[in-house]
Protein backbone atom coordinates (compact mmCIF):
# COMPACT_ATOMS: atom_id res chain seq x y z
CA UNK A 1 0.00 0.00 0.00
CA UNK A 2 1.10 3.60 -0.96
CA UNK A 3 0.64 6.65 0.86
CA UNK A 4 -0.92 9.71 -1.01
CA UNK A 5 -0.57 13.34 -0.43
CA UNK A 6 -4.07 13.76 -0.61
CA UNK A 7 -4.94 11.00 1.72
CA UNK A 8 -2.78 13.05 4.33
CA UNK A 9 -4.44 16.54 3.72
CA UNK A 10 -8.00 15.05 4.54
CA UNK A 11 -6.42 13.42 7.30
CA UNK A 12 -5.13 16.12 8.72
CA UNK A 13 -8.33 19.15 8.22
CA UNK A 14 -10.21 16.79 10.52
CA UNK A 15 -10.50 17.74 14.25
CA UNK A 16 -10.77 14.12 15.12
CA UNK A 17 -9.79 10.93 13.86
CA UNK A 18 -10.84 7.18 14.27
CA UNK A 19 -9.47 4.90 11.01
CA UNK A 20 -6.38 2.88 10.76
CA UNK A 21 -3.74 4.23 13.80
CA UNK A 22 -1.02 3.65 11.03
CA UNK A 23 -0.86 3.63 7.32
CA UNK A 24 2.07 2.06 5.31
CA UNK A 25 4.24 3.31 2.40
CA UNK A 26 6.05 -0.21 2.70
CA UNK A 27 9.62 -0.95 3.70
CA UNK A 28 8.96 0.55 7.18
CA UNK A 29 7.98 3.72 6.44
CA UNK A 30 4.09 4.82 8.34
CA UNK A 31 2.11 7.68 8.56
CA UNK A 32 1.25 7.34 12.18
CA UNK A 33 -1.95 9.11 13.43
CA UNK A 34 -3.25 9.70 16.57
CA UNK A 35 -7.05 10.40 17.45
CA UNK A 36 -6.72 14.05 16.80
CA UNK A 37 -5.40 13.75 13.64
CA UNK A 38 -2.26 14.86 14.17
CA UNK A 39 0.39 12.79 11.81
CA UNK A 40 3.67 11.98 12.40
CA UNK A 41 6.30 9.80 9.49
CA UNK A 42 8.14 7.50 11.37
CA UNK A 43 10.62 4.58 10.41
CA UNK A 44 9.91 0.82 11.86
CA UNK A 45 12.69 -1.39 11.32
CA UNK A 46 15.47 -3.68 13.01
CA UNK A 47 19.16 -2.90 13.74
CA UNK A 48 21.54 -5.04 15.67
CA UNK A 49 19.03 -7.52 16.60
CA UNK A 50 16.83 -4.43 18.46
CA UNK A 51 13.49 -3.00 16.78
CA UNK A 52 13.64 1.02 16.29
CA UNK A 53 10.65 2.90 15.63
CA UNK A 54 12.38 6.61 14.10
CA UNK A 55 10.48 9.67 14.21
CA UNK A 56 10.98 11.33 10.97
CA UNK A 57 9.08 14.26 11.57
CA UNK A 58 5.27 15.81 11.33
CA UNK A 59 2.91 15.95 8.97
CA UNK A 60 2.68 18.86 7.01
CA UNK A 61 6.03 20.56 8.34
CA UNK A 62 7.76 17.29 7.09
CA UNK A 63 5.89 16.50 3.34
CA UNK A 64 5.55 13.32 2.06
CA UNK A 65 8.44 13.55 -0.18
CA UNK A 66 10.66 15.05 2.21
CA UNK A 67 10.23 11.38 4.60
CA UNK A 68 10.49 9.16 1.66
CA UNK A 69 13.82 10.67 1.01
CA UNK A 70 15.00 10.53 4.65
CA UNK A 71 13.70 7.16 4.37
CA UNK A 72 15.66 6.02 1.73
CA UNK A 73 18.61 7.36 3.33
CA UNK A 74 17.62 5.42 6.51
CA UNK A 75 17.28 2.51 4.76
CA UNK A 76 21.16 2.65 3.15
CA UNK A 77 22.85 3.69 6.24
CA UNK A 78 21.40 0.24 7.50
CA UNK A 79 22.58 -1.99 5.18
CA UNK A 80 25.67 -0.46 5.41
CA UNK A 81 25.50 -1.94 9.29
CA UNK A 82 25.24 1.75 10.58
CA UNK A 83 22.76 3.28 13.02
CA UNK A 84 19.47 5.05 10.24
CA UNK A 85 19.28 7.84 13.04
CA UNK A 86 22.09 8.99 11.91
CA UNK A 87 19.70 10.33 8.75
CA UNK A 88 17.89 12.42 11.57
CA UNK A 89 20.27 13.65 13.91
CA UNK A 90 23.22 14.33 11.64
CA UNK A 91 25.46 12.95 13.98
CA UNK A 92 28.64 11.48 12.33
CA UNK A 93 28.36 8.43 14.66
CA UNK A 94 31.39 6.29 15.36
CA UNK A 95 31.56 2.26 14.81
CA UNK A 96 31.69 0.60 17.66
CA UNK A 97 33.31 -3.41 18.02
CA UNK A 98 29.21 -4.13 18.37
CA UNK A 99 28.29 -3.08 15.56
CA UNK A 100 31.54 -4.68 13.41
CA UNK A 101 30.78 -7.98 15.08
CA UNK A 102 26.83 -7.85 14.70
CA UNK A 103 27.18 -6.89 10.63
CA UNK A 104 29.99 -9.61 10.37
CA UNK A 105 27.25 -12.26 11.97
CA UNK A 106 24.54 -11.09 9.78
CA UNK A 107 26.53 -10.64 6.22
CA UNK A 108 29.53 -13.34 6.48
CA UNK A 109 28.90 -15.89 9.36
CA UNK A 110 25.99 -17.39 7.87
CA UNK A 111 27.23 -18.19 4.37
CA UNK A 112 29.77 -20.73 6.64
CA UNK A 113 29.13 -24.61 7.64
CA UNK A 114 26.66 -24.53 10.64
CA UNK A 115 29.55 -25.90 12.80
CA UNK A 116 31.84 -23.15 12.02
CA UNK A 117 29.03 -20.54 12.64
CA UNK A 118 28.10 -21.93 15.86
CA UNK A 119 31.56 -21.31 17.14
CA UNK A 120 31.87 -18.13 15.90
CA UNK A 121 28.57 -16.68 17.52
CA UNK A 122 29.70 -18.36 20.53
CA UNK A 123 33.20 -16.73 20.34
CA UNK A 124 31.01 -13.31 19.44
CA UNK A 125 28.58 -13.94 22.57
CA UNK A 126 31.19 -14.94 25.27
CA UNK A 127 34.16 -12.77 23.88
CA UNK A 128 33.64 -10.25 21.37
CA UNK A 129 29.91 -8.30 22.29
CA UNK A 130 30.58 -5.96 25.04
CA UNK A 131 34.12 -6.25 25.21
CA UNK A 132 34.72 -2.37 24.59
CA UNK A 133 31.09 -0.83 25.01
CA UNK A 134 30.51 2.36 23.68
CA UNK A 135 34.06 2.93 22.31
CA UNK A 136 34.67 3.92 18.37
CA UNK A 137 36.94 0.49 17.33
CA UNK A 138 39.21 2.91 15.18
CA UNK A 139 40.18 4.52 17.89
CA UNK A 140 41.11 1.40 20.12
CA UNK A 141 44.83 1.73 20.83
CA UNK A 142 46.70 -1.66 20.05
CA UNK A 143 48.18 -1.43 23.66
CA UNK A 144 43.83 -1.78 24.93
CA UNK A 145 43.46 -4.48 22.32
CA UNK A 146 46.76 -6.78 23.59
CA UNK A 147 45.84 -6.14 27.30
CA UNK A 148 42.37 -7.42 26.34
CA UNK A 149 43.71 -10.50 24.77
CA UNK A 150 46.37 -11.13 27.09
CA UNK A 151 43.95 -11.10 29.99
CA UNK A 152 42.48 -14.40 28.41
CA UNK A 153 45.30 -16.00 27.01
CA UNK A 154 46.16 -15.95 31.09
CA UNK A 155 43.99 -18.69 31.77
CA UNK A 156 43.41 -19.87 27.84
CA UNK A 157 46.38 -18.93 25.97
CA UNK A 158 45.02 -21.14 22.69
CA UNK A 159 41.94 -19.78 23.04
CA UNK A 160 43.06 -16.05 23.10
CA UNK A 161 45.26 -17.13 19.82
CA UNK A 162 42.24 -17.90 17.90
CA UNK A 163 39.71 -15.22 19.06
CA UNK A 164 42.31 -13.10 17.80
CA UNK A 165 42.54 -14.90 14.52
CA UNK A 166 38.57 -14.93 14.54
CA UNK A 167 38.38 -11.11 15.57
CA UNK A 168 40.77 -10.30 12.39
CA UNK A 169 38.38 -12.11 10.29
CA UNK A 170 35.62 -10.09 11.29
CA UNK A 171 37.33 -6.44 11.14
CA UNK A 172 38.68 -7.03 7.89
CA UNK A 173 35.20 -8.30 6.27
CA UNK A 174 34.00 -4.53 7.54
CA UNK A 175 36.62 -2.97 5.84
CA UNK A 176 36.14 -4.64 3.04
CA UNK A 177 32.41 -3.48 3.11
CA UNK A 178 33.48 0.06 3.47
CA UNK A 179 32.14 0.09 7.52
CA UNK A 180 35.47 0.74 8.73
CA UNK A 181 38.56 2.56 7.40
CA UNK A 182 41.30 0.79 9.92
CA UNK A 183 42.08 -0.95 13.27
CA UNK A 184 44.87 -0.88 15.45
CA UNK A 185 44.34 -4.45 15.51
CA UNK A 186 46.26 -4.30 12.52
CA UNK A 187 49.35 -3.68 14.26
CA UNK A 188 49.59 -7.07 16.10
CA UNK A 189 50.95 -10.33 14.94
CA UNK A 190 49.43 -13.51 15.94
CA UNK A 191 52.29 -15.04 17.33
CA UNK A 192 52.06 -12.61 20.23
CA UNK A 193 49.00 -14.13 21.15
CA UNK A 194 48.82 -16.45 22.87
CA UNK A 195 49.91 -19.71 21.90
CA UNK A 196 48.97 -21.64 18.98
CA UNK A 197 47.39 -25.14 19.35
CA UNK A 198 49.42 -28.01 18.89
CA UNK A 199 48.94 -30.74 16.48
CA UNK A 200 47.08 -33.61 18.00
CA UNK A 201 49.71 -36.42 18.39
CA UNK A 202 47.35 -38.84 21.28
CA UNK A 203 47.05 -41.98 19.27
CA UNK A 204 44.79 -44.95 21.73
CA UNK A 205 45.82 -47.79 21.18
CA UNK A 206 44.08 -50.96 20.60
CA UNK A 207 43.20 -51.57 24.13
CA UNK A 208 42.11 -48.13 25.29
CA UNK A 209 39.65 -48.04 22.32
CA UNK A 210 38.87 -51.41 23.96
CA UNK A 211 38.22 -49.41 27.13
CA UNK A 212 36.43 -46.88 26.11
CA UNK A 213 34.17 -49.02 24.15
CA UNK A 214 33.34 -50.58 26.97
CA UNK A 215 32.73 -47.70 28.98
CA UNK A 216 30.39 -46.06 26.59
CA UNK A 217 28.63 -49.56 26.24
CA UNK A 218 27.76 -49.76 29.73
CA UNK A 219 26.99 -46.03 29.89
CA UNK A 220 22.95 -44.26 30.73
CA UNK A 221 23.09 -42.37 27.71
CA UNK A 222 20.78 -42.25 24.92
CA UNK A 223 21.04 -44.42 22.27
CA UNK A 224 21.66 -41.49 19.73
CA UNK A 225 24.89 -40.29 21.85
CA UNK A 226 26.38 -44.01 22.37
CA UNK A 227 25.69 -45.45 19.12
CA UNK A 228 27.40 -41.91 17.29
CA UNK A 229 30.67 -42.47 19.18
CA UNK A 230 30.85 -45.97 18.52
CA UNK A 231 30.17 -45.76 14.61
CA UNK A 232 32.91 -42.83 14.97
CA UNK A 233 35.47 -45.27 16.74
CA UNK A 234 35.44 -47.84 13.75
CA UNK A 235 34.90 -45.38 10.61
CA UNK A 236 37.52 -42.77 11.90
CA UNK A 237 34.86 -39.92 10.63
CA UNK A 238 34.67 -36.67 11.36
CA UNK A 239 32.21 -36.37 14.30
CA UNK A 240 29.99 -33.92 12.51
CA UNK A 241 29.57 -36.02 9.13
CA UNK A 242 28.13 -38.33 11.40
CA UNK A 243 26.57 -36.41 13.44
CA UNK A 244 25.01 -34.80 11.04
CA UNK A 245 23.39 -37.33 9.13
CA UNK A 246 20.43 -38.25 7.59
CA UNK A 247 18.95 -41.39 6.52
CA UNK A 248 19.24 -40.75 2.70
CA UNK A 249 22.90 -40.46 3.75
CA UNK A 250 23.32 -44.27 3.62
CA UNK A 251 22.31 -46.49 0.77
CA UNK A 252 22.20 -49.76 2.69
CA UNK A 253 21.70 -51.98 0.19
CA UNK A 254 24.70 -50.86 -1.96
CA UNK A 255 26.44 -50.61 1.33
CA UNK A 256 27.79 -46.91 0.79
CA UNK A 257 28.10 -43.91 3.35
CA UNK A 258 27.61 -40.43 1.28
CA UNK A 259 29.21 -37.41 3.24
CA UNK A 260 27.42 -34.51 1.30
CA UNK A 261 29.67 -31.68 0.82
CA UNK A 262 27.94 -29.64 2.83
CA UNK A 263 28.51 -31.66 5.99
CA UNK A 264 32.13 -32.29 4.16
CA UNK A 265 35.64 -29.82 5.53
CA UNK A 266 36.45 -30.29 1.70
CA UNK A 267 33.32 -29.18 0.27
CA UNK A 268 33.01 -32.14 -1.11
CA UNK A 269 30.96 -35.52 -1.30
CA UNK A 270 32.90 -38.53 0.32
CA UNK A 271 31.94 -42.36 -0.35
CA UNK A 272 32.60 -44.63 2.53
CA UNK A 273 31.86 -48.43 2.45
CA UNK A 274 28.97 -49.97 5.71
CA UNK A 275 31.55 -52.47 6.80
CA UNK A 276 29.66 -55.74 8.56
CA UNK A 277 30.04 -54.24 12.54
CA UNK A 278 28.84 -50.85 11.50
CA UNK A 279 26.03 -52.20 9.97
CA UNK A 280 24.65 -53.87 12.61
CA UNK A 281 25.18 -51.15 14.88
CA UNK A 282 23.58 -48.63 11.74
CA UNK A 283 20.59 -50.87 11.44
CA UNK A 284 19.39 -50.55 15.19
CA UNK A 285 20.06 -46.83 14.78
CA UNK A 286 17.36 -46.88 11.81
CA UNK A 287 15.09 -49.12 13.56
CA UNK A 288 15.16 -46.62 16.71
CA UNK A 289 14.70 -43.31 14.91
CA UNK A 290 13.40 -41.88 11.37
CA UNK A 291 14.98 -39.60 9.35
CA UNK A 292 17.33 -37.82 12.11
CA UNK A 293 19.60 -40.82 12.94
CA UNK A 294 21.02 -39.43 15.78
CA UNK A 295 19.10 -36.85 17.58
CA UNK A 296 18.61 -34.83 21.11
CA UNK A 297 16.01 -33.98 23.34
CA UNK A 298 13.92 -33.23 20.01
CA UNK A 299 14.10 -36.32 17.76
CA UNK A 300 14.21 -33.82 14.98
CA UNK A 301 16.97 -32.01 15.81
CA UNK A 302 20.75 -33.77 15.36
CA UNK A 303 22.70 -33.51 18.92
CA UNK A 304 24.44 -31.16 19.82
CA UNK A 305 27.53 -30.57 19.77
CA UNK A 306 27.61 -29.42 22.93
CA UNK A 307 25.72 -32.51 24.36
CA UNK A 308 28.21 -34.80 22.33
CA UNK A 309 30.79 -33.23 24.15
CA UNK A 310 29.84 -33.17 27.29
CA UNK A 311 28.84 -37.11 27.11
CA UNK A 312 32.12 -37.56 26.41
CA UNK A 313 34.21 -35.26 29.10
CA UNK A 314 32.11 -37.60 31.52
CA UNK A 315 33.38 -40.88 30.08
CA UNK A 316 36.73 -39.38 30.04
CA UNK A 317 36.74 -38.95 33.55
CA UNK A 318 35.27 -42.22 34.37
CA UNK A 319 38.66 -43.99 32.94
CA UNK A 320 42.17 -43.98 33.82
CA UNK A 321 43.49 -43.41 30.97
CA UNK A 322 45.89 -40.34 29.24
CA UNK A 323 44.09 -37.45 28.38
CA UNK A 324 42.22 -38.17 24.69
CA UNK A 325 39.25 -36.93 23.00
CA UNK A 326 37.07 -37.94 19.80
CA UNK A 327 39.35 -36.61 17.37
CA UNK A 328 41.74 -39.18 18.26
CA UNK A 329 40.04 -42.16 16.93
CA UNK A 330 41.10 -40.64 13.43
CA UNK A 331 44.23 -40.72 14.22
CA UNK A 332 43.92 -44.34 15.84
CA UNK A 333 41.92 -45.40 12.56
CA UNK A 334 45.20 -44.31 10.66
CA UNK A 335 47.64 -45.94 12.45
CA UNK A 336 46.02 -48.97 13.36
CA UNK A 337 45.06 -49.53 9.63
CA UNK A 338 48.19 -48.69 8.28
CA UNK A 339 49.66 -51.42 10.95
CA UNK A 340 47.57 -54.07 9.17
CA UNK A 341 48.81 -53.18 5.64
CA UNK A 342 45.93 -50.60 4.45
CA UNK A 343 47.65 -48.59 1.48
CA UNK A 344 48.61 -45.21 2.29
CA UNK A 345 46.16 -43.49 -0.49
CA UNK A 346 43.29 -45.93 0.83
CA UNK A 347 43.45 -44.66 4.64
CA UNK A 348 43.79 -41.22 3.36
CA UNK A 349 40.24 -42.13 1.89
CA UNK A 350 38.95 -43.65 4.83
CA UNK A 351 39.77 -40.38 6.83
CA UNK A 352 37.88 -38.33 4.27
CA UNK A 353 41.02 -36.51 3.31
CA UNK A 354 41.91 -35.43 -0.43
CA UNK A 355 44.93 -36.61 -2.42
CA UNK A 356 47.46 -34.58 -2.84
CA UNK A 357 49.33 -33.58 -6.30
CA UNK A 358 48.24 -34.59 -9.64
CA UNK A 359 45.81 -37.50 -7.79
CA UNK A 360 44.15 -34.78 -6.82
CA UNK A 361 43.38 -33.08 -9.56
CA UNK A 362 42.68 -36.23 -12.27
CA UNK A 363 42.00 -39.29 -10.00
CA UNK A 364 38.67 -39.37 -8.49
CA UNK A 365 38.43 -42.92 -7.74
CA UNK A 366 37.22 -43.50 -4.13
CA UNK A 367 39.10 -47.27 -3.51
CA UNK A 368 35.91 -48.71 -1.70
CA UNK A 369 36.63 -52.10 -2.60
CA UNK A 370 40.00 -51.21 -1.10
CA UNK A 371 38.37 -49.34 1.67
CA UNK A 372 35.77 -51.69 2.77
CA UNK A 373 39.12 -54.54 2.74
CA UNK A 374 40.59 -52.47 5.10
CA UNK A 375 37.61 -51.59 7.72
CA UNK A 376 37.18 -55.04 8.05
CA UNK A 377 40.72 -55.57 8.97
CA UNK A 378 40.52 -52.77 11.11
CA UNK A 379 37.03 -53.54 12.99
CA UNK A 380 38.80 -57.23 13.53
CA UNK A 381 41.72 -56.46 15.36
CA UNK A 382 39.70 -53.72 17.13
CA UNK A 383 36.99 -56.43 18.21
CA UNK A 384 39.49 -59.17 19.08
CA UNK A 385 41.01 -56.99 21.38
CA UNK A 386 37.45 -55.54 22.62
CA UNK A 387 37.33 -59.67 23.74
CA UNK A 388 40.24 -59.55 25.74
CA UNK A 389 39.78 -56.64 27.51
CA UNK A 390 36.12 -57.62 28.42
CA UNK A 391 36.92 -60.88 29.53
CA UNK A 392 39.09 -59.38 32.41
Amino acid sequence: MTILDRQLKLIAKQETYDGPSEISDGEGLVARISPTANITFQYRCRFNGKSLRIKIGKYPATTLKEARRKHKIMMELRESGRNPEIAINGEQEFVTLDDCVNYWLQHYVPTLKKGTQALYRSFARNYFLGAFPDRNVETIAAREWMQWLDAIGTDKPKTAHSLFAQLRSCLNFCKSKFIIERTDLERIKKQNVGTRPENGSRVPTWSELATIWLAIERSRASTANKTLHQLTMLWGNRLSELRLARRSHFDMKAGIWTVPKELSKTNKPIRRPIPSKARAILERVMETYDDVLFPGQDLNTPISIAAANRYIRRIRASLPLEEWRTHDFRRSLSTGASELGVMPHVVEKMLGHELGGVLAVYNKHDWLEEQLAGYELYTEKFFTTFDLIEKK
